[in-house]
């Protein structure tokens, strides 16, 4: 998707490095896979934010401004990674 435009670009490769929720480091850029409501895997690349719903949230925040913010549930992150670079 276009999300992260123009910082990354549809079928760029990113280097991470996986992590555990705890090591986040917010405002960073992390690769996630979050169990949606529906039980559904969504995977994405987002700046990891501090959310105003509190401690048990994070914020999901896009590059590109024509994507909102959205915020879940540290509990619903199945997976983390820290982007290192993209090629």
């Amino acid at each position: 998707g276009d999300s992260m435009y123009p910082l990354l670009k549809s079928g760029d490769i990113i280097l991470y490095k996986q992590i555990t929720v705890d090591d986040i480091f917010f405002g960073e850029m992390y690769l996630l896979s979050i169990l949606t409501k529906g039980q559904e895997e969504y995977v994405t690349v987002k700046y990891v934010q501090k959310s105003e719903l509190g401690n048990e949230w994070v914020k999901l925040v896009s590059q590109n401004p024509h994507h909102q913010p959205k915020d879940f549930k540290i509990k619903d992150i199945t997976a983390i990674a820290l982007v290192k670079a993209s090629v």
